[in-house]
């Protein structure tokens, strides 16, 4: 009996490769596009552009954004140890203020005209190209 199981597994071992180079190229492959943000999977031209710049704010924004939350929190301890933790927190508010300022608008997204001004219609009073 141990005869045959011996025999059935040099079979089996000889059957299956130790390293399946396709798999593992594969994942290799798969870690290095999820580690530079990008996909190798063919798609449109129109919608690869599309759907990789949406990926790439994704990924790399929420990384960006906790990396300056953690910088400031750092900063903001040193500050209050060293007590001028409120004019540094006062300081950092008007940064996001100011930062905040040059920030265009998207295609998409409505501006402050529109908003109200559902109908998109002339307001008495403004001038135009046409006038």
């Amino acid at each position: 009996m141990e005869a045959k199981l011996a025999e059935f597994r040099k079979a089996h071992i000889q059957k299956k490769p130790l390293i399946n180079w396709h798999e593992t190229k594969s994942s290799f492959i798969s870690i290095l596009s999820f580690l530079r943000g990008k996909s190798y999977e063919k798609k449109p031209k129109e919608d690869t552009e599309k759907v990789e710049d949406e990926e790439e704010k994704s990924i790399n924004s929420w990384q960006i954004i906790l990396l300056k939350f953690f910088v400031w929190l750092t900063l903001f301890l040193i500050f209050i140890r060293l007590e001028f933790g409120a004019i540094y927190f006062i300081i950092s508010l008007l940064y996001v203020m100011w930062s905040n300022l040059g920030r265009r608008r998207g295609r998409n997204q409505l501006s402050a005209y529109s908003v109200f001004n559902p109908n998109f219609e002339k307001i008495q009073g403004t001038f135009s190209a046409e006038d």
